[in-house]
């Protein structure tokens, strides 16, 4: 073998090395961990348009979810840090309002109420910029330099909403580069303070948007009541709040 070769044959093996990495890094609970662990919601690496080698993770939101009771052994933590940031803040976001069931104005409030919650618990730097409406913003499966927060169809069942994060290696810190969310319209939408029966948008885009920052999901059952708990249902207005455990991951990503 030779140079070359060995040269070739060591960075596809580290391109496995970092795939499989990725695929690791999805949480799975124990209704959807099939779904959860398929190649599908794992794509690995994406050399995206401005050069970065870049790695994804998806983070699926499911509905009505059962969990293994928690270990009483030693106070739960209640938060749990997905191990990557934004390096450059404030992180501006587009919102797509295509969803008949709310009207545009209100479908922007919550989101960016969901946006300034995260920005309220941190002085240290300000997380989430200027927002803009973009009727053509998708959820897609490669960076395309938008994040953006949409409505769609998700193929598989129980899923209330996704967040999909980008991220690079910049030495030994890993940056996030992008994000996409998207509600699914299986479910319908609104503001569970007036109509219990509906899915809260606020709620659900608060918890998305831990994801975007860094955030993963944690699904201890004594850890229920925080924001990023991995599961939510109608009428839930719990997470458009955030927990300690939830300030504390962000801070220690962020600074106080």
């Amino acid at each position: 073998m030779n140079k070359i070769d060995l040269v070739i044959c060591v960075f596809a093996a580290v391109l496995l090395t970092i795939s499989v990495a990725a695929a690791m890094e999805i949480p799975a609970n124990e209704n959807a961990i099939e779904n959860s662990a398929a190649p599908e919601n794992s794509p690995v690496i994406e050399l995206a348009k401005d050069g970065w080698l870049v790695e994804r993770v998806d983070f699926i939101h499911y509905a009505n979810g059962v969990t293994k009771p928690a270990k009483p052994s030693k106070e739960p933590v209640c938060y749990k840090l997905m191990g990557v940031k934004w390096l450059d803040t404030p992180v501006n976001y587009v919102i797509n309002p295509n969803y008949p069931g709310m009207n545009d104005n209100d479908i922007t409030t919550a989101i960016s109420a969901s946006a300034e919650t995260w920005d309220a618990v941190t002085e240290a730097t300000n997380l989430f910029g200027s927002y803009a409406v973009d009727n053509s913003a998708q959820f897609l499966t490669k960076t395309d330099g938008k994040n953006a927060l949409v409505f769609g169809d998700y193929p598989n069942d129980g899923v209330i909403a996704v967040a999909r994060v980008w991220y690079t290696r910049v030495g030994k810190t890993k940056k996030i580069v992008e994000f996409d969310i998207e509600f699914d319209t299986d479910f319908t939408w609104g503001d569970a303070t007036v109509d219990p029966s509906k899915m809260d948008l606020q709620n659900i885009a608060t918890h998305e948007l831990g994801h975007a920052i860094g955030l993963s999901d944690i699904y201890t059952t004594a850890c229920s009541e925080v924001t990023m708990y991995g599961y939510s249902s109608e009428g839930d207005t719990e997470k458009r709040s955030l927990e300690q455990p939830d300030i504390t991951g962000l801070q220690k990503l962020y600074g106080i």
